[in-house]
Parts: structure tokens; sequence; C-alpha cells
């Protein structure tokens, strides 16, 4: 069977999803001062606990899956999603990996704007949006699909642009629950300096390889994953290329894992012959497998 994995990004996540987290994830958790059990949607909101959080639910799932599925043809992650397809792919450990997303999130939050954000907006050409995006002072920042693209800047350069979006014909904005503008320039120097710590980890050989998020590149070293790891921070992604990258891989089929579906459903409107489903979907581990298992 050729499996493909997607890994879910921030904007899914739910307090609930702590419940699915394990011991020592848990216990990392705590030891940065983020207590699941306390945790609350506005909690959830900050990149501070969203990051350390999801990867944690992330990677739990994974561990729990892993023996019983065949080794995978690929993984993409989208934004965050891509240290979990890094650590899954074992580009560093499930607790190395949790830290290096809470250095992400501090480093992320040090060098955002203040009140910044992300509007997605379905419906209008490329050309378009980036031109009504530029003179707000916004940038793309992720192509999802055709005609459905996110923008990310300022919040007044949003609040200026969202009218004009609309009245240019937008079908949908959906102003996004992250508060800094991820994937533009404005983050560069987080992505330098994130790129620093990386460069402490060694060079691992990865189980499969690691689409990049920016261009659907193929890592097939870690020293390629951690690289790409860092520049997304600040570059514009292509997760229309990477879906897209998984279909010409010709998976018999596809999971998400992380919270909520959103990838998922994305991947099914562009291949809907091709099985695809969350572990979101699912009330068990063995639900899962067994649907797995169901496309042998």
């Amino acid at each position: 069977m050729r499996l493909a994995l997607l890994f879910s990004g921030q904007g899914g996540q739910r307090p609930e999803h702590g419940q699915q987290i394990g011991a020592e994830l848990r216990q990392a958790l705590a030891d940065a001062a983020i207590n699941i059990a306390t945790v609350d949607p506005e909690k959830l909101a900050k990149n501070s606990v969203a990051q350390p959080f999801i990867f944690a639910q992330q990677m739990t799932l994974w561990s729990h899956l892993q023996a019983e599925l065949p080794r995978p043809i690929c993984a993409a992650g989208y934004s965050l999603g891509e240290m979990a397809a890094c650590s899954a792919a074992g580009a560093f450990s499930a607790v190395e990996g949790l830290h290096l997303c809470i250095e992400r999130a501090r480093l992320m939050d040090q060098a955002a704007p203040d009140d910044s954000g992300m509007l997605a907006v379905l419906g209008l050409d490329e050309s378009l949006v980036a031109g009504i995006a530029a003179e707000s002072g916004l940038a793309i920042a992720i192509r999802n699909a055709p005609r459905h693209y996110v923008v990310a800047g300022p919040r007044a350069g949003i609040d200026a642009a969202a009218p004009r979006l609309e009245a240019a014909g937008a079908s949908r904005l959906v102003h996004l629950a992250v508060h800094t503008p991820s994937h533009t320039a404005l983050l560069t120097s987080a992505a330098v300096n994130f790129e620093k710590r990386l460069n402490l980890l060694p060079d691992r050989r990865l189980a499969f390889p690691v689409l990049s998020a920016i261009d659907a590149t193929p890592a097939r070293s870690g020293r390629a994953a951690l690289n790409a790891l860092a520049r997304q921070i600040c570059t514009p992604l292509d997760w229309a290329a990477c879906l897209q990258t998984v279909l010409e891989m010709q998976p018999d089929v596809v999971l998400e894992i992380g919270p909520g579906n959103a990838l998922a459903r994305l991947f099914a409107e562009l291949a809907p012959n091709v099985p695809v489903r969350a572990c979101d979907d699912f009330r068990s581990r063995e639900g899962i497998l067994s649907w797995v298992r169901s496309h042998s």
C-alpha cells in the first residue's frame, strides 16, 4: 500500500485534543509551563501554546499508528505541520521537536509587528489578490489551491484590503485565528535565528521524504528538511504544489494527522478518486487503522 501523510497546521486545535497527548509529551509541556488541563480556546490561539500543543498531539497520534501502518511514501506539513512531518520522518525526536516548536513560536512572536494577522481569500485570481494585498501593505503568504489564497501583514492592512477584496468579487473572506504574519518577509529575523538553532542538530537519515511546504521539493536528508523548516517561516507556501506532488506520487490512501480535517478536504477537492480522511474523523485508533487497511 502507498500511504501519504499530511500534517495539519494551526487553526483546528481545541482543548479536547489535549486528551490525546501522551505522558512523555504531556510532561514536556508541563515543564514548559503549559498545563493542558487548563488550556482554553483563548490560550490555544497563542503561538506559544498552540505550536507545542498541536505538535505534541500529532506526534502522539503518529506514535500510536506508526507500527501498524506501512512506511509512508511521503509526508507534507502545512506551516507548523512541517515540524511534525520532519519529526515523523526522523529529523529529530518528538521531545526535541516540542522544544523546537516552543523556540519557533517565541522567535515568530518576537519578530512579528504588533497587531498583525492573516486573511484567507477565496474566489479571486492570484494577480488580483496580490495587487490589492500589495497596495494594502500585505503579501500572499499561502497558495492553498487555485483561487484560494492567504494574505498576511499588519491588521490595518487587512482591514483596508478586506472590503476591496469583497468588492472585487471574493466568494469568501476568513479572518484566521493567527496573530503573526507567517510566511512573509516580516518574519525574516525569526527564520534566521531558527536556522541557527536547527543547525545545532545532527544530519539524520529520513525514513521517508518530506515535501517542503514552500515548493514541494522532497527532502531526503535531515539537513535538507531542516533547512526548509527555517526558510518557510518567512517564505510563501505553495500548498497547492504540495498536494499536486502528493497526487503525482500515486498514493493508494492519504491520511491527515492533527487537529481538524482541512487538509483532507483540500486534497479531496483536488483528487476525489483517492481515499483521504483525517484522524479527527474517527473516534479511535482502531477506526483509523481499519479504514487505512480497507484500502490495501
